[in-house]
């Protein structure tokens, strides 16, 4: 029995050009400073346009922790991603940042599936909830941080 893979996708728009929300994007080791679900990210590994690193975060009290690479497009303003290990037997998506009239959209998308068919009838809508909830409080506090506040 297969799990089945949720895919999360949310958006906000900021009052920022789209480089500068970009900018604060790609700077994944920073989000500690002002994401308070994540404890801590640090960098594995590093080149050119690759991040590897261990992300240390906190779900209402539960620690969650997963090692994950990133695949930085300058270019195109993205971010694209995948757990290497960790809790989730699928975790991938990408951050995008798209130039709009009045800023930019800082564009989140995520799929991934528990690996657990025993639990997911219970686990899966519960978890599903909280990283929804998780995902907004990163774009906000992503855009407090963009715009300085």
């Amino acid at each position: 029995m297969t799990t089945p893979a949720y895919r999360i996708s949310i958006s906000r728009a900021i009052a920022r050009p789209a480089a500068e929300a970009y900018a604060v994007v790609e700077d994944i080791a920073r989000f500690p400073e002002f994401m308070p679900n994540v404890d801590a990210v640090r960098i594995l590994e590093t080149d050119d346009h690759r991040k590897v690193a261990h992300w240390d975060t906190t779900i209402d009290d539960a620690p969650l922790d997963w090692v994950e690479e990133g695949i930085y497009d300058p270019e195109r303003l993205m971010v694209r991603f995948r757990a290497l290990e960790g809790v989730f037997d699928r975790f991938d998506g990408f951050w995008q940042v798209r130039p709009a009239d009045d800023g930019s959209e800082v564009v989140f998308e995520l799929e991934y599936s528990i690996g657990l068919p025993e639990i997911d009838d219970i686990i899966g809508p519960i978890l599903r909830e909280r990283l929804i909830a998780n995902t907004e409080a990163m774009l906000a506090a992503l855009e407090g941080r963009i715009l300085g506040t």
